[in-house]
């Protein structure tokens, strides 16, 4: 393929065939891609003009004049493309040092398997909750997507329920199996996180997904639901447990956390965060888990603000119920799945 007949159709099949997770593409410079996590370059005439890239950005905004004039007057945008063969992308538009950039990754068609994820066997209690908030945290690329998929897909097969979920962007398209599901995008469906979780009350819902707790206003109007006998899952961008209570807490100001502190203790049901590792019993990586059960003790070191022993807590019942991430990445060396050298540098930086 060469410079003069690249299209966004063209360049994406081709990537589609490498099997790369991300493409970067800005104008003057290599395109790049990521491969199992590791990122290269091509330099083979993949060095795109202005004129170029301006093409690729109208056709990624599928000719809309209205969506393309916003993106040059707003320097970013974040929404979602579908290719023609139905693969799924998250897209990321943005400007650097005068240039366009843009950064695609794909999303799997296919939900996973829970046992695929080697998630902890004790989640598949979240299977029969009715109510409560259950929070899937990690840094970006970690795999939070794919976890929040998997498990509303085995709900999916396993309930009769009402499924809303509030989107930016929608990324997987879910089918109908034994529940029924209303996928809203934020921006084209619903104006705000907010607004879309105030009108769900209306919408006689079981479940509700919210994509991520960005702001004190979402935090809040997540916990009302959860509090109204419905199922709340949600994302947040912490590393562990403890991180994610005092980000919860943190959204809010100083004179109502105790109050808040209260109240999440008596919404939130689980906690896992996760991080993925290389592997070596074959190429990827594989996911190492925290998971985080509120148990009664935990609920009252939330209320008294004890938060240091929640960590001895999590370690003391990893038989049963929970389990820290260095014993999850523990047993994956056990199993010749993973090397020690590749994640004993994380539990370092947490300390």
């Amino acid at each position: 393929m060469s410079n003069n007949d690249v299209s966004l159709e063209s360049l994406l099949a081709f990537w589609i065939k490498k099997n790369c997770s991300d493409i970067h593409i800005s104008e003057w410079d290599n395109v790049a891609f990521r491969v199992h996590w590791e990122l290269g370059k091509l330099t083979e005439a993949w060095i795109f003009t202005r004129e170029i890239v301006e093409k690729l950005v109208l056709e990624l905004f599928r000719w809309d004049q209205k969506k393309v004039a916003a993106f040059y007057d707003k320097k970013d945008a974040d929404f979602a493309y579908v290719s023609k063969d139905w693969t799924p992308f998250r897209v990321n538009g943005y400007f650097k040092l005068w240039k366009i950039g843009f950064v695609l990754r794909k999303i799997e068609r296919n939900a996973k398997n829970m046992d695929d994820l080697w998630l902890p066997a004790w989640l598949q209690k979240i299977l029969t909750a009715k109510q409560g908030l259950f929070l899937i945290t990690g840094p970006t690329g970690s795999g939070k997507s794919t976890t929040m998929v998997s498990i509303l897909d085995k709900i999916n097969e396993e309930r009769r329920e009402h499924v809303i979920t509030i989107e930016d962007p929608i990324e997987f398209i879910f089918s109908d199996k034994n529940s029924i599901f209303s996928q809203r995008e934020v921006g084209r469906d619903t104006e705000s996180f907010v607004s879309a979780i105030r009108a769900a009350m209306r919408e006689d819902p079981d479940i509700v997904m919210v994509w991520e707790m960005r702001d004190k206003e979402t935090v809040e109007a997540a916990m009302n639901l959860s509090e109204t006998w419905h199922l709340v899952f949600s994302t947040l961008h912490t590393s562990g447990s403890v991180q994610t209570i005092n980000r919860v807490i943190q959204f809010f100001s100083p004179d109502i956390q105790n109050q808040v502190r209260v109240r999440l203790a008596d919404t939130l049901l689980w906690v896992l965060s996760q991080r993925l590792i290389p592997r070596i019993d074959k190429e990827g990586r594989v996911w190492i888990h925290e998971l985080m059960y509120m148990t009664s003790w935990i609920k009252n070191l939330i209320k008294w603000w004890d938060l240091i022993q929640i960590n001895n807590n999590i370690e003391m019942w990893s038989a049963e119920w929970m389990i820290t991430m260095k014993n999850s990445a523990d047993k994956l060396e056990q199993a010749w799945i993973v090397r020690k050298e590749d994640y004993m540098w994380y539990f370092m930086e947490d300390q």
